[in-house]
């Protein structure tokens, strides 16, 4: 009776333990999808080795959905003025691999892809060849 209740006992922690490590990355992935305010955009011209270029005026938001769907809302400073650059579309993730796929302003399917890495709040992401030759290096905070 003893080793009965015993292994039960054993059964349960098992189980127990098992169910919340499952649960674990869940939660982990649940905070990466929020919306994230635009701290600071920089280009790295990957021809010459030179260091990133600053962006001036950095605004706006980026909102990643947990059915894949993105909405980048991105303000720069530019000639006196805010430039807005609106996006609409999908985003994959794999480790610390993402994409964004959207149609471009003249009705162009395109894939951005990149890496990213989260921490504390802070994601930055590296997005290869935007502009073309360059990467471009986005630092936002999780609201």
């Amino acid at each position: 009776m003893k080793l009965r209740i015993l292994f039960s006992f054993l059964a349960l922690l098992l189980f127990a333990s098992s169910a919340r490590a499952q649960q674990a990355p869940a939660a982990a992935k649940a905070s990466f999808f929020t919306t994230y305010d635009y701290l600071t955009y920089a280009i790295k011209d990957l021809s010459n080795g030179s260091e990133p270029m600053l962006a001036r005026g950095v605004g706006g938001t980026l909102t990643l959905r947990p059915d894949g769907v993105y909405q980048k809302r991105l303000t720069l400073a530019a000639n006196g003025t805010q430039m807005r650059f609106d996006q609409d579309g999908r985003f994959a993730f794999a480790g610390d691999r993402i994409t964004f796929t959207y149609t471009d302003s003249k009705g162009q399917p395109r894939t951005d892809q990149g890496t990213f890495v989260l921490r504390n709040g802070l994601l930055i992401l590296t997005v290869q060849g935007y502009p073309a030759g360059n990467r471009g290096i986005y630092t936002l905070r999780g609201k």
